[in-house]
């Protein structure tokens, strides 16, 4: 399997030379309103396709959910995912329960919609569906901000469950691996930072060759998704 060169990026700037995935990486970071979600789908389709890449574009509000996006190359919606968690009701006020994963010619990805990252269940239930690397975008309010929001989310769910994760935010960008396939053995391929652009290389098969993941056993496995759903 070929390797996904990902980078993060200000929105609908060019790629990093030789990248096949792309994360918009917004210093605001607040969600696309949703009077302007379709014709924002409608730019990142083009800039996808015209840069032939895979896009995953910034959070979008859709009929009271947030949500992420996965374009193809081909300029085409592979995949949305519904946040599960609500961080501000006055903006959203749905709730998703499923975790979606979609398989790419670079791995299986699941989104990870803003708070959700702090959820464990979430990258589990995605990691115990076949997730090789997991993208989060969030928002992080300035007052509410500090260091431990990082080991807590996006490096957790990356060595808890043996998966890539990128992050972006308006606080902070990173990407996170398993500590084995760190040069530093500290779970950073990209430590976190406000600078962009941010690239890295991830590798299927690297992933693969570790050695095998925690397997979610059933009880544990409808436990979570009776919370996920709010049963």
């Amino acid at each position: 399997m070929a390797d996904m060169v990902i980078c993060a990026v200000e929105p609908f700037t060019s790629p990093v030379w030789g990248s096949n995935t792309v994360v918009f990486a917004g210093a605001a970071g607040e969600a696309i309103p949703e009077a302007q979600t379709k014709n924002y789908i409608v730019r990142a389709c083009v800039y996808a396709k015209r840069h032939g890449v895979y896009l995953i574009p910034e959070r979008l509000s859709l009929m009271g959910y947030q949500c992420l996006a996965l374009i193809s190359p081909q300029g085409k919606v592979l995949g949305l995912q519904k946040g599960m968690f609500l961080h501000n009701r006055d903006l959203f006020t749905e709730r998703g329960d499923t975790v979606e994963v979609i398989n790419t010619d670079f791995g299986a990805i699941s989104l990870c919609v803003d708070v959700d990252i702090y959820r464990p269940e979430v990258p589990r239930i995605a990691a115990s569906m076949g997730a090789q690397i997991l993208i989060c975008s969030q928002y992080i309010a300035p007052a509410d901000f500090h260091n431990g929001k990082v080991i807590s989310g996006i490096w957790s769910a990356s060595q808890g469950n043996l998966l890539y994760a990128v992050d972006v935010c308006n606080a902070f960008n990173c990407i996170c691996a398993p500590r084995a396939l760190t040069q530093n053995g500290d779970g950073f391929l990209s430590p976190p930072s406000a600078r962009l652009p941010m690239s890295a290389r991830l590798s299927a098969n690297a992933l693969s060759a570790l050695p095998e993941k925690f397997r979610l056993n059933r009880k544990l496995y409808a436990y979570h998704r009776a919370e996920l759903t709010g049963e």
